[in-house]
């Protein structure tokens, strides 16, 4: 008989801890974000003349790039700001950066002359870059350099 009794609880013990509720309450939760428009310069390849020859009649060419991205949707301008003369410490060694391969059209120096574009999405866009030193630049041998800014306003 106790053996009985105590079955019977447990059954009552474990038919009372599947008892369905009868209501339910809800409430909201919101989940927000601020999505801002940002970009950024994330890579460069130099535009690297090599050898120049200032007795050569024929200019030298070369080509280089940077990459950025931007939000999507986010409208930016791309200029390049700094002189277009390498140094050598003393001598300057003149050269010019276009947007097309033909070297018809100077890349913009200033916002003024920005290239402008808005961002399709978020993925790295490439800017291709190509440089020129004109012939028969009358320098002394040296090594020659120069440091830009990339600039990609937003």
């Amino acid at each position: 008989m106790k053996k009985l009794i105590v079955v019977t609880m447990l059954v009552a013990l474990v038919a009372m801890s599947g008892v369905a509720m009868a209501a339910s309450a809800t409430g909201s939760l919101n989940v927000t974000a601020a999505v801002t428009a940002s970009c950024r310069v994330t890579g460069t390849t130099a535009i690297n003349f090599g050898n120049y020859d200032p007795t050569d009649t024929s200019p030298k060419d070369a080509a280089g790039d940077y990459t950025f991205r931007c939000t999507k949707g986010t409208a930016y301008n791309l200029y390049i700001t700094g002189t277009r003369q390498m140094t050598d410490g003393t001598n300057n060694l003149g050269f010019e950066i276009y947007s097309d391969a033909t070297r018809t059209t100077a890349y913009p120096s200033a916002l003024g002359g920005a290239i402008g574009g808005t961002s399709a999405n978020n993925s790295p866009i490439t800017q291709n870059l190509y440089g020129r030193i004109s012939a028969e630049q009358d320098v002394p041998a040296g090594s020659y350099s120069k440091s830009l800014t990339v600039t990609v306003e937003y």
